[in-house]
């Protein structure tokens, strides 16, 4: 029996449209990392500046426990993008020219009863 072949699924990405009124439902994702190695005065203000020209709809930066605060900080930062968006902000989230020089960053996953980070 021959295997049927699956739909590919096409994006629309027209801008001249016939008809104007029909519009997309603006989706969001998050790309979650882990940041460490931040210097004890770094703000979580500083980490919303690391952008890296992706265009954010919101950014959430909660600082982590290290064991040494008063030599390194941590953070987990939630950038909310827009899906289309996902995998430039994963890419551009994961550089290390967007990162200063001896910052650890890496993906975030949360624990499996989601209340405790897990950092792989």
């Amino acid at each position: 029996m021959a295997r049927s072949k699956k739909n590919k699924l096409i994006v629309g990405a027209s801008s001249n449209r016939p008809n104007k009124r029909l519009k997309a439902v603006i989706t969001k994702r998050n790309v979650d990392v882990f940041i460490s190695r931040l210097h004890p005065e770094t703000s979580s203000r500083e980490l919303v500046d690391c952008g890296g020209g992706v265009k954010i709809c919101d950014v959430t930066c909660t600082k982590l426990h290290s064991k040494y605060e008063h030599l390194y900080l941590s953070y987990h930062v939630a950038i909310s993008v827009d899906t289309a968006d996902m995998k430039r902000a994963v890419d551009v989230s994961m550089s290390a020219d967007v990162w200063p020089c001896g910052v650890s960053v890496k993906k975030h996953f949360n624990g499996r009863n989601g209340s405790e980070p897990n950092q792989q």
